[in-house]
């Protein structure tokens, strides 16, 4: 009985490294595909991954990264699912960079 019980917990921990690698892998990918873009590089976010559900949180300064960095996490292979918890901090300075901007990458229909 004994021995039973050690296999067990064994099988379960096996199986719970198991799932937990794939998400380590797909939380890093995101990350990295993020640190790399232009339009969200300079934003802390964090990722976390769940099952291959991504939940992406932090601050930034327009929809626009926003937008982007939520397209980014759908984007990576093996993710699933993607939650939004990123907040925006639309200010007149942004509206108006936006404005400006002329259709600029990442900025058309946000005038």
């Amino acid at each position: 009985m004994r021995n039973l019980t050690g296999v067990i917990a064994v099988l379960a921990l096996v199986a719970s490294a198991a799932c937990t690698k794939p998400d380590e892998r797909l939380t890093k990918a995101v990350q990295d595909r993020l640190a790399s873009d232009q339009i969200v590089r300079g934003y802390h976010l964090d990722v976390k991954t769940d099952q291959k559900v991504v939940s992406v949180s932090g601050t930034v300064d327009t929809s626009v990264a926003k937008d982007q960095a939520l397209a980014i996490a759908r984007g990576t292979t093996g993710v699933v699912d993607v939650r939004d918890h990123i907040a925006v901090r639309d200010n007149e300075g942004t509206k108006s960079w936006l404005n400006k901007s002329n259709g600029a990458i990442g900025t058309a229909g946000h005038r």
